[in-house]
C-alpha cells in the first residue's frame, strides 16, 4: 500500500507563518478598532470599499438581470395580449360571417310576401306577352316559348301541402318549375304534382320553401336540360336569355318579393327588356323588367348553382 507523501518541511513553516501573521493582523486590528479608530479606520478604508464597490456591482447586476427578466415578461405578455387580440379578430370575423350568411338564408326562405319595392309597372305590348285561355289552361305568351301559367295563389293548390307547409305559402319553387314542365315535358305538370314529388324527394325545407338542389332534381327527374348560371351580369344575362331555354331566378327582397322568391325569365324584347312568369304576381308576369333590376335584386344565396339556373327541353324550343 502507498503511503501518503510527506508534507515539505518549508511549505509547512510558511503556511504557519503566513496563519500567524493572518492571527496578528486581525489581533492588531480589533485593539486598534478600540485603542486607535483613526488608524483602524486608515486601514480597513481600502477592504471597505473594495466590498462597498463589489456589493453595488453585485446589486447593480441582479438589478439589471431582474429587468432583463421582467422586460421578458412583459415581452411575452405583450405577446399572448397580441396573440389573444388576433384571436379575437378572428373569432368576430367568422361570427359576422356567420351572421351574414344566416342572414342571407332567411332572406332567401321562400314565403309569400308583398314586395319591399312598389312601383307603378310598365306593361307590355299584348302583342309581346300577355294571357290567354288555350285548350282550357292559362297561358302567358311571349318570350322563348308560351308558358302555361301556374299561380300559386289559386285556389285548386294553395292549400295543397308542400311537405307540411301550404303551396300558398311556401310553393313558388314547385310552381315555377310546374310552368317550365308543363309547358315542355309533361302537360299534366302543376304545382300540387311537382309539389308532392319534390317534399318525396327531400327538396322541401320546413317554413323555408324549396332546397335550391330542386332546380337540378326537377330537371333530371322530368327530362329537362340543364345549366347552373350562378350570378351573371346584366349583359351576359339578355345574352343567354336571347339564346333560348327558360331561366330560373332567386330574387332576393325587391320588386318581387320581401324575402326569397323562385321566378321565370322567359324571353327578351327587341328595346333590351326581361319578359318574366311570376308565380305570385299575375301583373308583374305582363311587365317587362330592365335586366339591371333583375340582377340587382338576385338572391345573395351562391350553392347548387343558384341564383340562376337555364332549363331547355332536350330538343331545341
Amino acid at each position: 500500500m502507498a503511503k501518503p507523501p510527506k508534507s515539505h518541511p518549508i511549505a509547512t513553516l510558511l503556511a504557519l507563518l503566513l496563519m500567524a501573521a493572518l492571527c496578528v493582523g486581525v489581533a492588531e486590528l480589533s485593539v486598534a478598532r478600540f485603542e486607535d479608530p483613526e488608524l483602524y479606520d486608515t486601514v480597513t478604508a481600502p477592504a471597505r470599499e473594495a466590498y462597498q464597490d463589489i456589493r453595488t456591482r453585485v446589486e447593480t447586476y441582479a438589478a439589471e438581470r431582474e429587468a432583463e427578466r421582467e422586460a421578458e415578461r412583459e415581452r411575452q405578455r405583450m405577446l399572448e395580449l397580441s396573440r389573444q387580440l388576433e384571436l379575437d379578430r378572428l373569432r368576430e370575423q367568422e361570427l359576422h360571417l356567420e351572421l351574414e350568411e344566416l342572414a342571407a338564408q332567411d332572406l332567401a326562405a321562400q314565403l309569400a310576401s308583398a314586395p319591399t319595392i312598389r312601383e307603378k309597372l310598365i306593361f307590355a305590348d299584348p302583342t309581346i306577352t300577355e294571357f290567354i285561355e288555350e285548350d282550357g289552361r292559362e297561358v302567358l305568351t311571349g318570350g322563348n316559348l308560351s308558358l302555361t301559367y301556374f299561380n300559386q295563389g289559386d285556389e285548386l293548390w294553395a292549400s295543397q301541402l308542400f311537405g307540411i307547409d301550404r303551396i300558398g305559402g311556401y310553393g313558388c319553387g314547385p310552381t315555377a318549375l310546374a310552368m317550365v314542365i308543363a309547358s315542355t315535358v309533361d302537360e299534366t305538370a302543376t304545382p300540387a304534382n311537382v309539389a308532392s314529388w319534390a317534399a318525396s324527394a327531400g327538396y322541401c325545407s320546413l317554413h323555408s320553401g324549396s332546397a335550391l338542389s330542386i332546380v337540378e332534381g326537377a330537371a333530371a327527374h322530368y327530362g329537362l336540360d340543364y345549366t347552373a348560371l350562378g350570378a351573371l351580369d346584366a349583359d351576359a344575362l339578355y345574352t343567354t336569355l336571347s339564346e333560348g331555354g327558360v331561366i330560373v331566378a332567386l330574387m332576393g327582397p325587391g320588386h318581387f318579393t320581401g324575402r326569397g322568391h323562385f321566378i321565370l325569365l322567359h324571353g327578351v324584347t327587341l328595346s333590351g327588356g326581361i319578359l318574366v312568369a311570376d308565380p305570385n304576381s299575375r301583373d308583374n308576369s305582363l311587365a317587362v323588367w330592365e335586366p339591371q333590376t333583375i340582377v340587382d335584386e338576385l338572391s345573395r344565396s351562391r350553392h347548387d348553382g343558384a341564383p340562376l339556373w337555364l332549363l331547355s327541353p332536350p330538343l331545341a324550343l
